[in-house]
Parts: C-alpha cells; structure tokens; sequence
C-alpha cells in the first residue's frame, strides 16, 4: 500500500499540462509519460464527455478555435483526450494527425519543431525544407477548422487560452467507481465474489471518483488473494492514508 500511494502521490505530483492542435493540416498532441502504463485502462463514465469534445473539435466556428479540458490531477484529462484522438470520426475528419509530448520544463520553440517535424513525416513536402529556419507562426487562421485540444488542471490556464466554455471534468460516481474497479481487477466478464462487492465499493468510496487512484488500488488488488480479510485491510489502509492526506 505504501507503494501504490508514493505511486498517486508521484503522477499526481507530476502531472503536466497537455496541448493538441487539430486541423485539416495537423493534429498535434501531448500526452505525460509516466501515464503510459494506464494507456490501457477503460475509465468508466467519460463517453458523455467523449462526445461533448468530438462535437466541438468537429463542429463551427470555420476559423481557428482552442478546445480546453480541465480538471484534477488523475481524473482522466489525458484518457479522455487520447479517446478523441483515436476516436474514428476524429481520425476521419482531419487528415493529419500528431501526438507531440511536452514536459513541465520545455521551450516552445523546440515544441513546434518537433511538431512540424511530425507533420512532415506524414505529408508530401520538400524535403530539403530546413524547419529550423521557420518563424514561429505555426497555428494560422487559415479558416479550414483548425482546432486545439488543451488539457490542464489549472483553471487559469485553460480561461486564458479559450475563456468560452472550458470542458469541466467532474469525479466518477460511486457506481462507476465501482465498475473501473471491477472491471481492473476481475476482467470485462466482471465474475467476481458476491462477499467482496460490499467491501469493494467502501474502497471505490474513499478513492473519493479519482480514476487515477482507482487503478492504482486495482492493480494492488489483482495481485493479492482474493479474500474478504484481506480486502478489508486494504480499506483500513486507505483509510488511513485519507486522514493523513486530506487535501491531496
């Protein structure tokens, strides 16, 4: 347990704004590494959100437009936008699609470079075209429905790249709380004992609708034996680690 909590407190932590730029031209992501062992889980809940995003990135204005997701740390801002980037209406829609990774530490420049660089892999350019040489102005208003995807946790961010309708994302409910949790640790067909349901949702329930801590506690949970009193140390741990750690 002590593991799985440094593990939260570490990706909560380190949690890095992330930046897509979708057009007819390009689509340009980023995603935080230390995330990419979770790429695989199924967060429960966010195809409302899913498809609120594709609408906006798909629908008007015809100009340039910034798309803002944001929320807490662990609540799936990065799942959510990598199910738009890989999302097919959204592979259909624009032609070109990149997923560039910015850190806490980077220097834009560097950032739309490596941006064009991505592009040009995927479109017929001149080849002895020295990016390096280019200015800076990558995002034209070219009125071809160029859009950004922003993800952040911080608010203010997110209001000074677009202070028009920031996409908010809320903590899972109890239920499906509950079905990330049983799907993590017992599998799609969700066969699980009937005596762990009961302790298993007082887990979900002080994993406080984090998707992030969730999967953590899951993945804990696989390991171990699948045993009632065994379950319930895990809750009292847990309980523990909330009162130490009330804010976070």
């Amino acid at each position: 347990m002590d593991i799985a909590k440094k593990q939260v407190m570490e990706i909560l932590s380190h949690d890095a704004d992330q930046i897509f730029e979708l057009s007819r031209d390009s689509l340009i992501g980023t995603s935080y590494p230390m995330l990419s062992e979770l790429k695989e889980d199924i967060v429960q809940g966010l195809d409302d959100d899913l498809e609120i995003i594709v609408k906006r990135l798909t629908g008007q204005p015809s100009d340039l437009d910034i798309v803002t997701i944001t929320g807490m740390g662990g609540i799936g801002k990065t799942t959510l936008a990598k199910k738009a980037y890989d999302h097919l209406p959204i592979r259909y829609h624009f032609d070109i699609h990149v997923w560039v990774t910015i850190s806490q530490q980077f220097q834009r420049r560097n950032v739309l470079l490596d941006a064009c660089h991505c592009i040009s892999k995927q479109t017929v350019i001149d080849k002895a075209k020295d990016y390096d040489e280019m200015d800076e102005s990558i995002f034209p208003e070219c009125n071809n429905k160029s859009r950004i995807l922003l993800t952040t946790r911080e608010r203010e961010v997110a209001m000074y790249a677009n202070p028009v309708r920031p996409h908010e994302m809320n903590l899972l409910d109890s239920d499906n709380s509950w079905k990330l949790l049983r799907h993590k640790v017992f599998g799609s067909k969700h066969d699980h004992p009937s005596e762990l349901e009961e302790i298993g949702k007082k887990i979900v329930q002080k994993c406080q609708g984090l998707p992030l801590t969730i999967s953590v506690i899951a993945g804990h949970l696989y390991k171990m034996t699948r045993m009632l009193e065994s379950w319930k140390d895990v809750a009292r741990t847990l309980s523990e680690i909330v009162a130490t750690h009330p804010d976070k």
